[in-house]
């Protein structure tokens, strides 16, 4: 897991985080060797938007994907967030996206 910190200015708390882990799965048809990175998440404060922190935080992570050889990394994007993803190369994912709520 790797935790990435932006603080704030002047000592007001946190302008912006980003979280990325790491799984280990079985190798298959869209994963080559099975490691699976994962964003977790990516937020900035409101007043510290639009100053390039987000993508400073994904380009870290991606770095420390690339270190860990990952065979794809995934994400859950807001409509937000969307944009930058796509500018930094994310892709509609080969498999459907479902999920099921007991």
């Amino acid at each position: 897991m790797r935790i990435l910190v932006v603080d704030g200015e002047d000592g007001d708390g946190l302008a912006a985080c980003g979280i990325g882990s790491v799984e280990q799965r079985l190798p298959g048809p869209h994963l080559r060797n099975g490691r699976v990175g994962l964003v977790i998440g990516v937020v900035t404060a409101p007043a510290y938007r639009r100053r390039g922190h987000s993508r400073a935080i994904m380009h870290c992570l991606l770095d420390w994907f690339r270190e860990r050889d990952v065979a794809r990394v995934d994400l859950y994007a807001s409509h937000e967030g969307e944009p930058l993803y796509r500018a930094l190369g994310f892709t509609d994912h080969p498999d459907p996206a479902l999920y099921w709520r007991p």
